[in-house]
């Protein structure tokens, strides 16, 4: 039994890589990650601002990301136990969108350079993760955290002429605010994602409202 959480509903459990280790998320706005052999809470993961109901482990083991009822993505890294980004779309765009609608299922891609996250929207977006356990791949959650554009961090991204030199695989700069795709469903709340070992996502959920 792994007990620990101060809310009564956990929601959410999830298999580190190494198998050595479980993580759970639940309403009291904290993912923790477990000892399996010995039972005890051996990361506190928070910074969320609302309930989390769901939780994901990428395939290197190093990153776990956790969905809140706000719509929003934490992403924390598990060496350390801190929370080194957020994923938040805004619907209308930049600064001044509303947030969006509840995540309901995430699945990071086998390479886990990409996380799909799907919701109560029906609407399934990819987001680029390859960057995400840099503070300055998401300006406003750097600028939260006390690092602005002046910043001496600021000259850790890329130039142009340092991306030009990368293998074209690596030719990217870290994590833009917004998902490099998105996928509409007529009338379907994404319930549940999973990528393939050959990188295909498969969805599923509920359909909603009437027919036409």
């Amino acid at each position: 039994i792994l007990a620990g959480h101060f809310s009564s509903s956990v929601n959410c459990i999830a298999w580190h890589p190494n198998a050595n280790y479980v993580l759970t998320a639940a309403d009291d706005k904290t993912a923790r990650m477990w000892d399996i052999q010995t039972g005890k809470c051996v990361r506190l993961l928070n910074g969320a601002g609302a309930g989390l109901n769901g939780v994901k482990v990428c395939p290197t083991g190093r990153y776990a990301a956790a969905s809140d009822y706000g719509g929003t993505v934490h992403i924390w890294d598990l060496g350390s136990g801190r929370k080194v980004n957020e994923l938040r779309h805004t619907v209308g765009g930049g600064g001044g969108g509303t947030a969006a609608a509840a995540v309901q299922s995430m699945s990071y891609s086998a390479c886990g350079t990409a996380l799909a996250t799907g919701g109560d929207d029906c609407t399934v977006r990819i987001w680029d993760v390859r960057g995400a356990g840099s503070h300055l791949s998401n300006p406003e959650y750097a600028k939260s955290q006390g690092y602005g554009e002046s910043s001496a961090l600021s000259a850790s991204l890329p130039s142009e002429s340092q991306l030009a030199r990368r293998p074209i695989g690596e030719r990217f700069r870290y994590g833009a605010r917004e998902p490099v795709n998105m996928f509409r469903t007529r009338r379907t709340v994404l319930l549940d994602l999973h990528y393939t070992k050959r990188n295909l996502l498969l969805g599923c959920g509920k359909v909603v409202g009437k027919g036409g």
